[in-house]
């Protein structure tokens, strides 16, 4: 029977792998001499630095570094930042792992503490999660039809847009920026990204994405003072993808997978400035338009058939979500007065992604941290949880969709509404592509065999007495013989019975 088949291929993209792994973050922090001694700890920040993530042999391999900078008032009531770096080496066990195979590596600090042991020392304990995705691509023959005799088949049409490829790409971008004048001599605090995808162009088999990375650097000054800086690293980059044209679309997300920021010396032919280089990883996955005759079942009556199925995903249609949603929150500070907000930092930001009805919503809470000061000026830690929920709303009810959302931070603000309570403003970017999904179970093989034994009978008709709501299909399969005589001997044309009724057809 394979020799009557006739096939078409398409993509499809499976996940081999998602797993978390904590990375435990235990050291001690000793204090080089030119720092000054630890009166009280306010905080520290980290960041985790994925360097380069990928499948060799049957394993994961997961490179990167954990950067903590813990903020504190020295004896001379000023506020110094320590930085100090944890470098790793993480490996999983995957099966079935294949060259193309897409690896991506989100990091999400669980909670890091820093406490003072003397005045010279610190111990420093936490962890950071690892969120580790293996996803693999492969062709897929579908059977379209089967023109074997007296091999009959249920056929769908699937209309819409269906992966042409999927490819990972890293890129390493820097820019560099003129520092403000009391940039000069401060230290960086904490640095934070936020990538953009402006533009997309294809054509035969190439790809240009045209973006940007916006960051945002913190520093503290010799008066303790914090300084943000911005800088716009540029993002222009030119990528291989067979199979793409100009009719492709392409889904692109970019993720920041390292970043840092240094202050250059001064030349004599210009001040200091700041110097930042990024790691970002481009996740991408091009879709074509087609309609495509499926066929999800099939049988025969006169042997038995062993057929293979698979899910091929269709998606009905790709919005792209590009947009700045903000929440407002109220911070009570009942522990102490407070008479400002001397620095406002996202610690890490978690949501769930569902549907409701329809809407996609996004659901979850950002963890911040806030130094402020007293009406002593007395600098003061706190850590409070905001809660957010952001709904965007499609124009018919969702089935199956496919979001992943990159949710950052563009913007924060805080302010002191009165003694012990101040108000957040937080402008979190929203980027991604929802994809609308309807999923077949599309027949990939067709073998015969064994011959099925003929029930031998005078009888010329069978009589079925059938009930509403019953697929002919099924009827037909059962009884052994084919939708299309039992629509003509009974003068129906509905595939599925409205209401009760008597069938006859003949035995094939």
């Amino acid at each position: 029977m394979e020799t009557k088949l006739k096939t078409e291929k398409v993509m499809l993209k499976k996940e081999k792998l998602s797993v978390n792994i904590e990375q435990i973050v235990e050291n001690d922090m000793s204090l080089p001499d030119y720092y000054g001694d630890i009166v009280k700890i306010l905080g520290c920040a980290s960041r985790t630095n994925i360097y380069s993530a990928s499948v060799t042999g049957d394993k994961t391999v997961i490179d990167g570094c954990i950067m903590i900078r813990t903020l504190y008032v020295n004896s001379d009531a000023k506020t110094e930042v320590f930085e100090c770096s944890y470098p790793f080496n993480r490996s999983v066990d995957i099966k079935d792992s294949a060259e193309g195979d897409i690896v991506s590596v989100t990091a999400v600090s669980e909670q890091i503490t820093c406490r003072a042991v003397n005045q010279r020392r610190a111990d420093i304990r936490g962890s950071v999660s690892l969120k580790v995705s293996v996803k693999g691509v492969s062709e897929c023959n579908i059977i379209t039809d089967a023109s074997e005799e007296n091999c009959h088949t249920l056929k769908s049409v699937a209309e819409g847009s269906f992966l042409i490829g999927s490819i990972s790409k890293s890129y390493t971008v820097s820019s560099s920026a003129d520092a403000a004048s009391n940039v000069k001599n401060a230290k960086l605090y904490r640095i934070a990204a936020l990538p953009a995808v402006n533009e997309v162009k294809t054509i035969k088999n190439k790809m240009m994405i045209k973006g940007g990375i916006n960051v945002d650097a913190v520093f503290i000054d010799d008066a303790g003072n914090f300084i943000t800086q911005s800088i716009n690293l540029p993002l222009n980059q030119i990528s291989d993808m067979e199979g793409i044209d100009e009719d492709s679309k392409c889904c692109v997300s970019l993720t920041v997978q390292s970043i840092d920021a240094r202050i250059s010396a001064d030349t004599p032919q210009s001040g200091s400035g700041i110097e930042v280089t990024a790691i970002v990883s481009a996740d991408i996955d091009a879709y074509k338009k087609n309609t495509v005759e499926i066929i999800t079942e099939a049988y025969s009556p006169s042997c038995e058939l062993i057929c293979t199925q698979n899910t091929v995903p269709c998606v009905s249609s790709i919005q792209a979500v590009n947009e700045n949603y903000t929440v407002t929150s109220s911070m009570d500070f009942s522990s102490g007065k407070v008479k400002s907000i001397a620095d406002t930092s996202v610690k890490r930001i978690r949501y769930t992604v569902h549907s409701e009805g329809r809407d996609i919503v996004c659901k979850g809470n950002i963890h911040f941290g806030l130094i402020a000061e007293s009406e002593n000026n007395e600098r003061l830690y706190f850590e409070r949880i905001a809660d957010f929920e952001y709904k965007k709303q499609l124009g018919n009810d969702i089935a199956a969709f496919d979001f992943c959302p990159q949710i950052n931070v563009s913007a924060v603000s805080s302010s002191v509404n009165g003694n012990s309570e101040a108000s957040v403003t937080t402008e979190l970017h929203i980027d991604g592509f929802i994809k609308i999904l309807e999923n077949y179970e599309a027949v990939t093989f067709i073998e015969k065999g064994r011959e099925k034994e003929k029930n031998f009978s005078d009888a010329v008709i069978t009589v079925y007495f059938a009930s509403g709501g019953e697929r002919l299909w099924d009827i037909a399969k059962r009884r052994g013989t084919s939708v299309e005589l039992i629509k003509e001997m009974n003068d129906i044309s509905e595939d599925v019975l409205s209401d009760d009724r008597m069938l006859i057809f003949p035995l094939e």
